[in-house]
């Protein structure tokens, strides 16, 4: 029944002790002692006061009947579910399975233990190590300093000198990690930067001890040496790892040198004492570390890690010995047995950085730490650890980087280091686990465009794309092809994998109504580029997009199919799909798939297609009309219903059905409630063009609307793109009316020479106030030619201009109002010349009037023959109405 109590020391009980006090003391700081057993208490501590050995034994008397109340606790200790039992808690396991009675009432005899030798200090740190992993005990030892003092003293002083001792320690001081409210007891005994020393240590001592290997396997590298300098170079190894083994390390604590423990094995030559020569002084170091539990603690305190070695002197002798046999059979052998050293170091030193960075992480949780560990080069250390085998230390590795990896710092840190190198072979481990939380690292890294390109280098696409098909793997596996679609040059790359051809597939047969929303974002990336846009629509694949859009009204398939639609060899083929795309729009009433079924019309340019018969036969226009009122209908559905008007214009007769129906008065009234949205104000001006290039509606649009004195207003406009539309507007307005002509010219001269005129007006303004204010200060004058006068001389329409009006249409220089023939003075030239666009213009509108309305000219003013008939007969009963 020992097992069953909860155990009070009292340790400042003497004989001047008030036991009223300390009863109410241990009452309110005990949970499971009510306050109605407080006189049982006081009763307990006034006997332990006055017998006779009163030194602060346990508060236990089983004549009590309140005995029940004080030890009702668990003991019995369990396995922490964040470690296996196969890893780490080896040792540990082995020391309960020989003390079964291990329980936190024997803690201060197991304290006792880490002021012994090593051996002991082993054994008395896997003992506080099962009560540690029972998490009931945990509050009992943050209560004791002394163990804790202890543990962290032994942990600072002699953590190189065994694995064993420092796997428990950490081990111990993880199972506090695993709980937020015990942090602070970690950071007081400053544990975690520790850790971080010992992770450094002994990651370069195996880094260390691979390449002493490598040496051995080809002494002379890279270039030829002779045989005396390799030999110097082994030495040099040896002294180097034989230093990096001994760092730091107290020479007053140095343990006794024993004898060696045998091998359980013979070698297979036969020979012992050669085995012994031919191995070096770090791996016969290492054979002792690797030594299990069950061997430290079956030799009775006799052996030490470190016991058995040689003199420095000895092992250069027999490096030395080793080297000159030529025998490449020996050679084999002893290298074999070398990796096989390494292999057996490796493992358990692999269980000491998996609790070690286990702790780690757990502390990660505090960001200030977390920002510590950044600086002491965690990311460092764990990209280098990377390379191990141990898939359950591979697993805690990537999850603390995936957690890192959101800080930018972080991830430049990983990409400078290289991690994008690193990372396949996790891929190709087999363990379902590993490859998740991989690839929940690499979308994180993805976000960076630089690592993509460092991906996509080191052939991640294919490996990703098959992915696509695993049930667990396939929603990451989108997410990072996602991000990989977004560069232009890497949309090709995919057209090399079955990426395109599986995604659509994977959207055709899904049975749910609504699409993946990551497979949908990646097939519209994807469908951008035209290869991957052919892919897509193969072996009737657009039949089944387009049925399954219509079916559930889906926008993001819709947009996909608009996607589809912008490549001019895909066109033809939703020719069939323009009657159903024309008629969802009255009838359907979400305006984000019609936004999609619009923009799809709008990118169908084709010259077999009749606009005009479209918007007649599913009454298109009213509809048009409503949409075009401001503030009636989201900005996407006005903008493409705008692109869909500039695709119809491009035909004369639709362009006669939209100044017959007063579409292009709606499109002017949008036009002002929308100055400010550029994109908008574009597409309506580019409407304006298209029906200006009809001859039958151009005087329409000069006469009969405001659009001129508009496409002038904008003539200035900050967008480059609508400058460039206005002009070539304005081009066609100026051939086809002489009036309208001299107004552009002159706005553009002002404009040319806006700057220069707001100078001199700004100065005839100051010179004004001086008149009137008779303010004479010299320092301010101006010179003669630059007064206010200057204006009154310039005659922008003099005489002889109108009298030469004619010869202005072949130049524009015969009377400049700016030439100096008009002026004493001289200012800036206009800038103004009828570009090559507007001599085209020019000549085609003198050969339409000669030629009464037949079709000469640019390919894009050819109609059909019964289409120019129609527009005929509808320019006419237009005239008349």
């Amino acid at each position: 029944m020992d097992n069953c109590q909860k155990v009070i020391r009292l340790r400042s009980l003497n004989a001047k002790t008030d036991p009223a006090a300390l009863a109410r003391e241990v009452v309110d700081k005990c949970d499971l002692i009510h306050k109605s057993q407080l006189a049982d208490v006081e009763q307990i501590i006034f006997y332990l006061k006055n017998r006779k050995d009163n030194t602060g034994v346990d508060i236990a008397d089983n004549n009590m009947g309140h005995r029940s109340a004080i030890a009702s606790h668990r003991s019995l200790a369990r396995p922490h579910t964040a470690m296996s039992s196969s890893g780490v808690s080896s040792s540990s396991n082995q020391v309960k399975a020989e003390s079964p009675d291990i329980s936190i009432n024997h803690i201060d005899e197991y304290v006792e233990l880490l002021y012994e030798d090593l051996s002991e200090r082993i054994r008395g740190s896997a003992m506080i190590l099962q009560v540690a992993r029972n998490p009931d005990n945990l509050e009992e030892l943050e209560k004791n300093e002394a163990c804790l003092s202890a543990l962290s003293r032994v942990l600072r002083e002699d953590w190189r000198k065994s694995l064993d001792l420092s796997t428990n320690i950490i081990y111990i001081f993880f199972c506090f990690s695993t709980y937020t409210k015990f942090h602070p007891v970690i950071v007081q005994y400053k544990i975690g930067s520790l850790c971080m020393d010992v992770i450094d240590y002994e990651l370069r001592r195996y880094e260390s001890m691979r390449n002493e290997i490598d040496v051995r396997k080809n002494p002379l590298g890279s270039t030829p040496l002779s045989a005396k300098a390799s030999k110097e170079k082994l030495n040099n190894s040896s002294d180097d790892f034989l230093d990096l083994m001994n760092e730091e390390r107290p020479k007053e604590m140095e343990p006794p040198r024993r004898r060696i423990p045998e091998l359980k094995q013979r070698p297979k030559s036969g020979n012992w004492s050669s085995f012994h020569s031919s191995m070096s002084s770090s791996l016969i170091k290492s054979q002792i570390l690797n030594s299990s539990y069950h061997e430290a603690l079956s030799s009775n305190g006799t052996q030490t890690p470190d016991s058995g070695m040689s003199s420095s002197g000895d092992m250069k002798a027999t490096s030395n010995e080793a080297l000159d046999r030529n025998d490449p059979k020996v050679k084999k052998e002893e290298i074999d047995r070398l990796n096989k050293q390494l292999k057996l170091f490796a493992k358990k030193q692999e269980q000491l950085l998996r609790v070690a960075f286990y702790l780690l992480l757990n502390m990660a949780e505090n960001v200030k730490l977390e920002e510590k560990m950044r600086r002491k080069n965690i990311v460092k250390m764990l990209v280098k650890a990377l390379d191990r085998q141990n898939i359950d230390l591979l697993m805690l590795i990537t999850t603390f980087l995936k957690k890192l990896s959101i800080v930018g710092d972080n991830k430049d840190d990983m990409s400078d280091l290289n991690i994008v190198a690193k990372l396949p072979r996790l891929f190709q481990s087999g363990h379902s686990d590993l490859v998740q939380v991989t690839l929940k690292l690499v979308f994180n890294l993805s976000f960076d465009g630089s690592i993509r390109k460092k991906m996509i280098a080191a052939g991640y696409l294919p490996m990703l794309v098959m992915f696509i098909n695993d049930e667990k793997h396939h929603g990451i596996a989108v997410k990072i092809l996602y991000h990989m679609s977004l560069d232009d040059k890497v949309k090709a790359l995919f057209t090399h994998t079955e990426c395109v051809q599986m995604a659509t597939d994977a959207i055709i047969l899904n049975l749910n109504s609504k699409v993946d929303l990551d497979l949908i974002a990646l097939c519209i990336n994807l469908s951008l580029n035209r290869r991957n846009a052919q892919i897509m629509v193969e072996g009737n694949r657009l039949h089944s997009l387009m049925d399954r859009a219509f079916k559930y009204q889906d926008g993001l398939l819709m947009k996909l199919l608009r996607n589809l639609s912008q490549h001019e060899s895909l066109q033809p083929l939703f020719i069939d799909y323009v009657g159903d795309l024309a008629r969802i729009l009255t009838i359907c009433d979400d305006e984000s798939f019609i936004v999609e079924c619009l923009g799809i019309l709008g990118n169908l340019s084709l010259a077999d297609l009749d606009y005009s018969q479209i918007l007649q036969n599913f009454q298109l226009i009213p509809w048009i009309r409503n949409v075009l009122v401001p503030g009636t209908k989201m900005d996407d559905l006005v903008l493409d219903t705008i692109v869909y008007l500039g695709t119809c214009a491009h035909d004369e007769l639709c362009a006669l059905l939209f100044c017959r129906a007063q579409v292009v008065l709606s499109l002017i009234e949008l036009l002002k409630a929308k100055q400010e949205d550029d994109e908008i104000v574009l597409q309506i001006i580019f409407v304006f063009q298209q029906i200006l290039r009809h001859e039958s509606t151009r005087e329409y649009m000069i006469k009969e609307t405001e659009s001129p004195a508009y496409l002038i207003d904008l003539m200035h406009d900050k967008n480059s793109e609508i400058r460039k539309v206005c002009d070539y507007c304005l081009d066609i307005i100026a051939i086809s009316n002489n009036e309208w002509a001299k107004r552009i010219k002159l706005e553009k001269f002002r404009n040319h020479n806006s700057q220069w005129l707001c100078m001199v007006e700004s100065q005839q303004h100051e010179d004004n106030n001086e008149d009137y204010n008779e303010q004479e200060e010299e320092e301010h004058d101006l010179n003669t030619y630059l007064r206010g006068e200057y204006l009154d001389n310039c005659d922008l329409y003099n005489s002889n201009q109108t009298n030469k009006e004619n010869e202005d249409n072949d130049s524009n220089n015969s009377n400049n109002p700016a030439s100096p023939s008009n002026s004493t003075y001289g200012r800036p030239a206009s800038s103004f010349a009828r570009s090559q666009d507007l001599d085209d213009l020019y000549n085609m509108s003198i050969s339409t009037k000669s030629s009464q309305g037949s079709s000469q000219g640019d390919n894009s003013f050819i109609f059909k023959s019964n289409k120019s008939l129609d527009a005929d007969c509808l320019h006419e009963e237009f005239l008349m109405a």
